[in-house]
């Protein structure tokens, strides 16, 4: 298990500040935020090339802090995955592991179980730079897994793969981490990424944790208007809380009013923050729903997208809903159509500390 506690590191004009984390065995762990938000601090401050201010960095319940890389126990796929171009495939995958003094029997086996599972057999005596993209990551995956760390860090792994590569790569880690029960920290801005490997995530925005916690709240209730927004919420738009009663929020959002659920401390002025995928669309006069918020809407754009298109609605206020192409024909969604949009209450997240919105 990877606990870190209070991270306080500086590099040149930046801080990263008290950042604390836990990677429990055998679970993935994604830190999230756009370019300089302190991804990289993180990672290089985990990897002992930033000296922190003060905390601490605890591996399997040793104090790792002070100790040099190579005795940390880490396992590292950097995004340029720094392969040998002069060395062999064989003896990229080796050179961590015997550095860190594995026997000689041991990662034998070890590496010819990994070559086996990842399909790279035929790799062994080619050099890196004859190598395809998807196949430089395999062997970047198996040398960092071939020195036995007790945690793997990954930093943006699969940025350069297309995007059936890169799912492929997923399961494939995904399989890997289940199997060998190892700790593994992914630092990416990809936020399908992250929800697909991640069991949670952490949210880095100026260098400060701002959201943490189970992926699903995360990306489904962020906490701040700028979590919202790197996130991708579709709809964010500034609303007032007219009432709160047995846990329903009234609130005034452009010319409707919309049921969300209340939480306890909840502010008057809020941002109302929809997912695009909770909206669901009815023809004009389409029968009941038992979404709490049926809302007359028109169509203003349909951008077409796969496999879902972006539906732009005016419903009194502006607001985006991810539609199937097939229900899009469905439904012959056009500029100027009338529809309802369904929203349940729970799918309204109110996000204090509103400020100025242009609602996408």
């Amino acid at each position: 298990m990877l606990e870190v506690d209070a991270l306080t590191v500086a590099a040149g004009g930046f801080r990263l500040h008290e950042v604390a984390l836990t990677v429990p065995d055998g679970e993935c762990h994604a830190v999230l935020g756009p370019s300089g938000s302190g991804k990289s601090t993180l990672l290089h401050a985990l990897l002992g090339l930033l000296p922190p201010e003060r905390g601490r960095i605890v591996l399997g319940g040793a104090d790792v802090t002070r100790l040099p890389i190579e005795r940390r126990g880490f396992g590292y796929v950097p995004q340029g995955l720094g392969l040998f171009p002069h060395l062999s495939v064989h003896d990229n995958l080796t050179y961590g592991a015997r550095a860190r003094g594995v026997p000689a029997a041991e990662l034998r086996r070890l590496v010819d179980r990994l070559v086996e599972r990842t399909g790279i057999g035929h790799l062994l005596d080619r050099r890196p730079p004859t190598l395809s993209g998807g196949e430089r990551q395999r062997v970047g995956l198996v040398r960092a897994l071939a020195s036995q760390p007790r945690l793997l860090l990954l930093d943006e792994p699969f940025t350069a793969l297309n995007e059936s590569l890169r799912r492929e790569l997923w399961w494939l880690l995904r399989e890997l981490q289940r199997e060998r029960r190892l700790a593994v920290l992914l630092v990416t801005h990809d936020l399908a990424e992250a929800y697909f490997l991640a069991e949670r995530v952490t949210v880095l925005l100026d260098g400060r944790v701002v959201q943490q916690g189970e992926k699903a709240e995360v990306f489904g209730r962020p906490v701040a208007p700028a979590v919202a927004r790197f996130l991708g919420v579709e709809t964010l738009h500034p609303g007032r809380v007219l009432r709160v009663h047995e846990g329903l929020a009234t609130v005034a959002v452009g010319s409707v009013e919309l049921t969300a659920l209340a939480s306890p401390g909840l502010p008057a002025d809020v941002l109302v923050s929809i997912r695009g995928e909770e909206v669901v669309l009815q023809a004009h006069g389409g029968g009941a729903s038992s979404a709490r918020n049926a809302l007359p809407a028109r169509v203003l754009a349909v951008r077409p997208g796969s496999p879902l298109s972006c539906v732009e609605l005016d419903a009194g206020f502006p607001l985006f809903a991810l539609v199937t192409r097939p229900a899009c024909e469905d439904l012959d969604l056009r500029p100027g159509q009338r529809v309802v949009a369904c929203v349940k209450a729970p799918a309204v997240h109110l996000v204090g500390g509103a400020g100025p919105s242009n609602g996408h």
